[in-house]
């Protein structure tokens, strides 16, 4: 755990799980990816100064210790909306949001959000990780779990490690990471009652209607952001990220070499650095 469990009430039926790190003046907000949860960045908190920034890590909805609960609202909207209220109900300005995969998107959409509301001083910086900018085919997990009682009884009859242990191998590069340990956080984010549901709903509304949805115009994103890509990522290729940056008017694009999908995981240490030059210097390391 990085801090004290903490709850934040979006409605009365969704309770959004976070925990925070620091007291610093810099905020950054951390969103996980499809399948996963706030404990995938347990890795790279630690490595943050707690004088210089204050970390709030989200479990969204339907993942981790969030609400799940069935109402079909899990679409890209929706998360992003739970982001500006955590942002607005905290009073937190100035924020630099750490998105990645799936995360990464949501962060995209929460900066549009805030400037749609009037908002624009909610999110100062993007730090994209190994982002689902655009769309493409999806990994065959998610094509299962996105199946019509299919993927139900996928998440109901295959024991959380047997999926964990079958999914990491295509997300890491270096085996070696996949630890006993993290295998454990993995199946962590598995286990929960719902679970299935969540995942199922979120693909789907991915695609609805099996048409991806509508790209927002990156040209028209005004704050510095920072993309950093495993250099061998089999999930999101480089290429992905390489059109980002180019769409987008000021990025800067840092590739990890020998690392796969979770920079944040594979080469915490690495990843850090990159995002703390970023910050601190507005260059990436």
């Amino acid at each position: 755990m990085i801090g004290a469990s903490q709850t934040f009430c979006y409605s009365d039926k969704v309770l959004i799980n976070y925990e925070t790190r620091g007291h610093g003046p810099t905020p950054l907000i951390f969103i996980h990816g499809f399948a996963a949860a706030l404990v995938t960045w347990h890795d790279i908190a630690p490595l943050f100064p707690v004088e210089l920034y204050t970390l709030y890590f989200l479990d969204l909805k339907g993942f981790g210790l969030s609400s799940k609960p069935r109402d079909a609202r899990y679409s890209l909207d929706d998360q992003t909306d739970i982001i500006i209220s955590f942002l607005n109900a905290r009073n937190i300005v100035n924020a630099a949001l750490v998105g990645h995969s799936l995360g990464g998107t949501i962060a995209l959409l929460a900066w549009f959000k805030g400037r749609a509301l009037g908002r624009p001083e909610l999110i100062s910086r993007l730090i994209l990780i190994s982002c689902a900018a655009y769309p493409q085919r999806l990994p065959r997990l998610m094509r299962l779990v996105r199946t019509p009682f299919v993927g139900s009884m996928l998440m109901y009859l295959v024991p959380p490690r047997t999926i964990v242990k079958y999914t990491l191998p295509r997300v890491f590069y270096n085996h070696a990471a996949i630890t006993e340990e993290r295998i454990e956080r993995y199946v962590h984010c598995y286990k929960k009652r719902g679970i299935g549901y969540s995942f199922a709903m979120s693909v789907r509304q991915l695609m609805p209607g099996g048409k991806p949805l509508p790209l927002p115009d990156y040209g028209k994103v005004s704050v510095p952001v920072l993309i950093i890509w495993g250099g061998n990522d089999r999930i999101i290729r480089r290429e992905r990220g390489e059109r980002l940056a180019s769409a987008l008017p000021a990025a800067q694009l840092v590739i990890v070499e020998e690392c796969g999908h979770n920079p944040h995981e594979e080469k915490p240490e690495q990843t850090c650095a990159i995002i703390r030059e970023f910050l601190e210097t507005g260059k990436s390391a």
